[in-house]
């Protein structure tokens, strides 16, 4: 069974149809009402009857008309990006889709380098534990590498996860005030605060591991991270508490989600010795 989405776009409550924005396309494209028509194998009197249907949902005039043709105006521009936009979140990429964090960046790559040199065409996503899961739920995703475990146990009913490594917390106590960063088991960290009665609040986000060197606020970091060298974490402490799994979880049926799960173990989180 060959199943492919389709992205709808609701104006106010009230949806456009497919053929409608297809009109539009077309005359975006053909630049005339006569040729857009034509294209759509309809007449031009339909073509224009579905314009107008459309600029009379959004409230806004989508068209222009002069002596050297038709074309959208800028809200009709922004319409169908937005409409393109979603179509391309739907549409279905060639080869297997695979997504991480910083903290397991070079396992992933190192498993999708090991499988790219078998034949296997990989598409490899970097970011934070929840875009990637937004990717996932997305249908947009073969397997995720998760740095935080308490994600893939939420998610249990859904998906069976694999531990391909382990990892711990490094922890810098400067004072009440934390910078939380972007990626690995940061919930574990601040839940160990809360249940301790640790006076915390976050104050900022961090992106790029290097700034935690320059910071003067407390933050939780990987140990992984420090040994690769991303981060230097001078004073920070190891918690033997946030021992912690990462965590590979396959998100389709391709048949390629196993090998690339293999590897990433293989790969692990940082070079040893």
């Amino acid at each position: 069974m060959h199943l492919k989405g389709r992205a709808v776009i609701v104006a106010d409550g009230v949806e456009v149809t497919h053929r409608q924005l297809e009109a539009l396309v077309a005359l975006r494209d053909k630049g005339s009402m006569k040729r857009a028509a034509a294209a759509l194998g309809i007449s031009t009197p339909v073509l224009y009857k579905y314009v107008k249907e459309v600029e009379a949902k959004v409230g806004s005039a989508l068209m222009s008309s002069s002596s050297r043709g038709t074309v959208l105006t800028g809200d009709g521009k922004e319409l169908l990006h937005r409409f393109e936009a979603s179509e391309l979140r739907l549409k279905d990429e060639d080869g297997l889709r695979v997504a991480g964090t910083l903290v397991s960046e070079r396992c992933v790559l190192t498993a999708a380098t090991a499988l790219s040199a078998s034949g296997v065409t990989c598409r490899v996503w970097i970011s934070t534990d929840e875009e990637n899961l937004r990717m996932m739920d997305e249908g947009r995703l073969d397997c995720v590498v998760l740095d935080d475990a308490l994600y893939a146990m939420e998610r249990t009913d859904m998906f069976e996860g694999t531990e391909i490594g382990t990892d711990v917390l490094l922890h810098r106590s400067c004072g009440p005030d934390y910078a939380r960063l972007a990626f690995g088991a940061q919930r574990l960290a601040f839940r160990h605060l809360e249940q301790k009665g640790v006076e915390h609040r976050v104050a900022c986000t961090v992106f790029e591991p290097a700034v935690l060197d320059t910071t003067d606020l407390s933050y939780f970091v990987n140990r992984s991270l420090v040994r690769r060298g991303v981060v230097r974490a001078s004073g920070a402490r190891e918690q033997k508490w946030s021992a912690h799994s990462v965590m590979a979880v396959p998100c389709s049926r391709s048949t390629e989600v196993d090998g690339f799960m293999e590897e990433a173990r293989k790969a692990g989180l940082y070079p040893k010795g």
